[in-house]
């Protein structure tokens, strides 16, 4: 999936692709519905950004 997003056509998007994609996976969500249980309907959608990756590549 991170190769799809960050080919050189999405890239050239104004904004690029990459640089607005988010990532949730799926096991780290579900770990944290498990957590909050039936709280989850007060949470707000924030709590999404804290789980979800960057899809831009990491040329380190």
């Amino acid at each position: 999936m991170f190769y799809e997003i960050n080919r050189p056509a999405f890239a050239r998007l104004k904004p690029p692709l990459p640089k607005i994609c988010r990532f949730i996976p799926y096991l780290e969500l579900k770990k944290e519905v498990e957590q909050i249980g039936n709280r989850i309907r007060y949470m707000r959608q924030e709590f999404i950004s804290e789980i979800a990756e960057s899809c831009e590549p990491d040329y380190t």
